[in-house]
């Protein structure tokens, strides 16, 4: 578990977030165990630098994913200021509002990422007669990943991993600008209370 998430359910081991994000993590977990032993095995990687996917699309998330990602942007204070990209960047689509092009990593919220943004390019996909196959991405220019792989063994397969993160969210998906934008809404009043933060001056509706 990296130090972002052990900070988030630090901050809300208190609250019924806790539970479910640490199911989600410990998913996360897995996810990166098993997907980085496929890439070791079969020399699959992205080429350096590159950020080109993240360009091109505002992935579909589920709200609990949201949710990670709406608390790293609260409780870690050197990226609150990109909160307010969710509201002029990405806003009905087009690239991801949190892809950052100017910086090596692009990704400015890596270590809280979504499902897809962790199995794209790292994962098989299963064909129409079920078959586990790994397809080379198509901005893979530096041809840093196999063309093509067929496999008659259990390996990663996006499917399976989201059958277990809807089995942990069956609500609503959208894209990640407004579910994080929403989730952030619904969670900076809790963590500011918590953080003690929120309502410490006479103009608090709380205040008497």
């Amino acid at each position: 578990m990296n130090h972002a998430i052990i900070e988030i359910l630090s901050v809300l081991k208190e609250t019924h977030h806790h539970q479910r994000l640490e199911r989600l993590s410990s998913l996360y977990e897995q996810i990166e165990d098993e997907t980085g032993r496929f890439k070791d095995e079969y020399s699959i990687g992205c080429g350096p630098g590159c950020g080109t996917c993240c360009e091109h699309f505002n992935p579909d998330i589920t709200a609990l994913e949201a949710s990670l990602v709406a608390a790293h942007l609260l409780v870690d204070g050197e990226k609150r200021h990109l909160i307010d990209r969710l509201y002029t960047e990405g806003v009905d689509g087009g690239p991801c509002p949190l892809y950052d092009k100017g910086s090596p990593y692009h990704c400015t919220v890596y270590a809280v990422r979504p499902l897809i943004c962790r199995l794209f390019g790292a994962a098989s996909s299963a064909d129409k007669n079920g078959r586990a196959i790994f397809r080379r991405c198509k901005y893979n220019r530096e041809e840093t990943m196999p063309l093509s792989l067929t496999f008659d063994r259990p390996v990663p397969l996006m499917q399976h991993y989201s059958y277990a993160l809807r089995s942990l969210d069956e609500g609503r998906v959208d894209i990640l600008s407004v579910q994080v934008r929403q989730l952030v809404e619904e969670l900076q009043f809790l963590i500011s209370l918590i953080e003690g933060s929120a309502f410490n001056d006479d103009d608090s509706p709380l205040a008497s």
